[in-house]
């Protein structure tokens, strides 16, 4: 499995005063009003979250964690399902295609 990212261009920067086109105000007084960027946050949903606090041309983010949805199966089909955190950055074996790579695996971290 690949995983691609798709460049994005994030309109202003850090330090950029712009007028925002939102109602403001206590009683949402104001049409638009000006404010100046104090940081950015790139969410790339659950863990994957980039604050960007200073102005720079561009940014990384990094993948490091993967949460899988598990639905279990065999003895314990029927089971709620469960979220599995696997760290990708180093690599970390928690996912294994049958049970006796799970096995092998085990005992030679034993």
């Amino acid at each position: 499995m690949k995983l691609t990212l798709k460049p994005t261009e994030v309109p202003f920067a850090v330090g950029d005063t712009v007028w925002v086109d939102q109602p403001y105000g206590s009683v949402h007084e104001f049409a638009s009003f000006q404010a100046t960027i104090m940081q950015i946050i790139l969410d790339g949903g659950m863990a994957n979250t980039l604050v960007i606090r200073k102005p720079q041309e561009n940014h990384e983010l990094v993948i490091t964690n993967a949460i899988y949805g598990m639905k279990p199966v065999g003895e314990h089909a029927g089971s709620a399902r469960v979220n599995v955190n696997v760290q990708l950055l180093p690599s970390e074996e928690k996912l294994f295609a049958t049970q006796q790579e799970l096995l092998d695996h085990q005992d030679r971290t034993e």
